[in-house]
């Protein structure tokens, strides 16, 4: 498995504990609970997934330095323009939700969380796309 490979897969496996476990918590609590009071977990989420990934990108980074400093072949380019142009789409779509959410009545900070839902969920099919890609050999 190469570094970009690894790097793609911990990104979406953290993605999707690090987050899911935040829109559940979330989705979880009270109506009134979602202002300001989840600035918290929202920042505390943004740690722990960064936290997790400069751990592993140094992990990898000590156990291959070569790999690690080495610069994206066109194989590596290709699948990350791919997996870019796929969550751009994912992204478009949850942004045109939002939209008709506000709409049919999403308010407050449903608006701000349905927003940072599109990115987030966008952010992990890029990080899905790229791992499978790697995986395939594509």
């Amino acid at each position: 498995m190469s570094f970009r490979e690894k790097l793609a897969w911990v990104s979406l496996v953290s993605t999707v504990i690090v987050w899911g476990g935040f829109f559940l918590y979330l989705l979880g609590s009270p109506h009134s609970a979602r202002g300001m009071a989840m600035i918290g977990p929202f920042i505390l989420a943004v740690l722990v997934q960064v936290a997790v990934m400069i751990a592993m990108t140094a992990y990898w980074s000590i156990r291959a330095p070569d790999e690690a400093s080495a610069p994206a072949d066109e194989r590596e380019k290709a699948i990350g323009n791919r997996a870019t142009a796929t969550a751009y789409l994912v992204l478009v779509v949850g942004l045109v939700a939002t939209i008709v959410g506000l709409h049919i009545g999403l308010h407050g900070p449903d608006v701000i969380f349905a927003l940072a839902g599109a990115f987030i969920l966008a952010e992990a099919v890029r990080y899905g796309s790229a791992a499978i890609a790697f995986r395939r050999g594509v």
